[in-house]
């Protein structure tokens, strides 16, 4: 099914064009980042992400659009080979993780940051550089007591934005509008209000933490999400990779499954990121 409806995408992409969303972070503006935000929440192709992305964004703006397509492109298929291993192709095919290879959002590495977080909480923060909200999912470590993983996520976020800060203070200040502005535009009437989401998402991490159903919380992600589009589900391409791998405190991104901790014992379901084989 996944394979006849990435063939239907491939009939009607060529009413958009490839990199749309990759485009407005490579032609970022820093003296304003987000005058096009301020007009419509419904659109593709505007930047609404921090001033840290925008930061590292401008730094890419000076190499040709194409090598700027091709490189993201790359680090995307790079980070789909990461965090799933011999899973990708059923990632690759999951359909709005072709939509969002196809335009360049972030969503793709939102879902990979959410994998390897597991591991290496500091991953975490780009969730909330991004998408800001979709950060309410470190809630996880708290619900499950893992407090140095919690502070870590935070510290990471905190620090990156510190440094952000002190380089461009009047940046913030000019995010700090656009949020104001951006949060008074109309949103897309197809899904409940943010305030709404994100009280399911906080509950719905919770119930993911206290059963070990870690593929749920990419789920809780995206409800999180403060304006979803369909390239947005991409972020549930994560959940692919998650799926009947329980989760034990210490998962590893698949790219390095099969090392296996000393003493741990093993289940009737692989744990996330370590192979059920010796």
């Amino acid at each position: 099914m996944a394979v006849i409806f990435d063939a239907w995408l491939v009939t009607v992409m060529p009413q958009w064009t490839p990199g749309t969303d990759l485009f407005a972070a490579w032609k970022v503006n820093l003296a304003h980042p987000w005058a096009g935000a301020a007009s419509s929440m419904l659109g593709i192709g505007v930047f609404r992400h921090s001033p840290v992305i925008a930061q590292i964004a401008s730094l890419f703006g000076g190499i040709p659009w194409l090598v700027a397509q091709l490189g993201f492109l790359a680090v995307q298929l790079a980070a789909i080979v990461l965090i799933a291993g011999k899973r990708w192709p059923y990632v690759v095919l999951f359909p709005d993780v072709f939509w969002n290879l196809y335009f360049g959002n972030v969503d793709l590495l939102m879902g990979a940051a959410i994998v390897i977080g597991f591991r290496y909480p500091g991953t975490w923060a780009f969730l909330f550089l991004t998408k800001l909200t979709p950060g309410i999912g470190v809630l996880w470590f708290a619900f499950r007591g893992e407090w140095r993983k919690l502070g870590i996520a935070l510290a990471t976020t905190i620090v990156i934005s510190g440094v952000s800060f002190l380089v461009a203070p009047g940046l913030w200040f000019k995010w700090a509008d656009a949020l104001r502005e951006m949060a008074a535009l109309p949103q897309a009437t197809f899904y409940p209000p943010l305030a709404v989401r994100l009280v399911l998402a906080v509950g719905l991490t919770g119930f993911a933490a206290r059963t070990d159903r870690a593929w749920l919380l990419p789920v809780a992600f995206l409800l999180a999400v403060p304006n979803p589009w369909f390239v947005t589900f991409a972020i549930l391409g994560a959940s692919v990779v998650l799926f009947g791998r329980r989760y034990d405190g210490v998962a590893l991104p698949a790219a390095f499954a099969g090392r296996r901790l000393p003493n741990q014992a093993t289940s009737g379901r692989a744990r996330i990121g370590h192979s059920s084989r010796p």
